[in-house]
């Protein structure tokens, strides 16, 4: 069953004093584009472990993630005598250059050097624990997209079914039509060449009542939904191919079309329900 690029999902999980949320949403694109937002001290070290998640579960849509780790236990993580270390030499640097900081841009620059000389900004189990979130907020959104891709595949088997009927109907009809296209252009042309080359006409009129056979063309319409049909049982990603075979139905129910404009209640039926399934492919993987 194919998935539909569109879809949300949201989690949100507690650990050692953290609370972690990572919201996705997943909507349709040419290819798969992934953007990774939240704060560039998280996004920093875990970006492009998120990035290698996406891809083990989608293969194209525009992917958004956003990614917030908030304290729930007030502590205060920095060594208080490594701070003051800290804030001796900003203060020192401050009067050497002649500018003046305000205590809180003091203290954001003091706590960010013990930080850096901590070495270490980020746990490994804090990280770890924010990946497994990610990856399970993913497989909800692959659950959504799967529901989504649901509807959208019976809204389509619905659209091929009207398109196989019209298609019957022309079958059904052709002959007749060409067969009274031929008597037309057979009158006519004894109008024009009189009685006497008669089978000359009937010869002509024959060739050209030729030229309106759409066998083929019914033929490879009928390929082309059969071929839609099993597309639309596969689990792997079939939008490009869905919207190939769109565009080669189109051409043959325009050739029909063209070659028998007596058919345009049906081409134009069609046509139309091509139209809707194509709007409907653009939103499959």
């Amino acid at each position: 069953m194919p998935y539909s690029m569109t879809g949300f999902a949201y989690k949100t999980e507690s650990f050692n004093g953290y609370e972690i949320s990572v919201k996705i949403k997943s909507l349709n694109n040419r290819g798969l584009d992934i953007k990774v937002k939240g704060s560039r001290d998280i996004i920093f070290f875990i970006d492009l472990d998120v990035r290698s998640i996406v891809k083990e579960y989608i293969n194209r849509g525009s992917v958004d993630i956003i990614i917030d780790v908030k304290q729930q236990v007030v502590e205060f993580p920095l060594d208080i005598e490594r701070l003051k270390e800290a804030v001796k030499k900003v203060r020192y640097i401050e009067r050497s250059i002649g500018i003046s900081l305000s205590d809180d841009k003091l203290f954001d620059i003091a706590s960010s050097l013990v930080l850096e000389e901590k070495g270490e900004v980020l746990s490994q189990e804090l990280k770890d624990r924010i990946l497994s979130v990610v990856r399970n907020v993913i497989k909800e959104l692959k659950k959504e997209r799967e529901k989504e891709g649901k509807k959208l595949v019976k809204d389509i088997k619905a659209r091929l079914k009207s398109i196989e009927k019209n298609l019957n109907r022309i079958e059904k009809i052709k002959d007749k039509i060409v067969e009274k296209a031929k008597s037309r252009i057979l009158e006519k042309l004894k109008e024009l060449l009189g009685e006497e080359y008669s089978e000359r006409a009937f010869i002509e009129a024959t060739l050209l009542a030729d030229k309106m056979d759409i066998t083929e063309e019914i033929v490879r319409l009928r390929s082309h939904l059969d071929r839609f049909k099993e597309l639309l049982k596969s689990k792997e990603p079939v939008g490009r191919k869905m919207d190939f075979l769109c565009q080669e139905m189109l051409r043959e129910i325009n050739t029909m079309g063209n070659k028998m404009p007596d058919l345009s209640e049906h081409t134009v039926e069609m046509k139309t329900e091509l139209e809707k399934i194509r709007q409907q492919v653009q939103n499959i993987e």
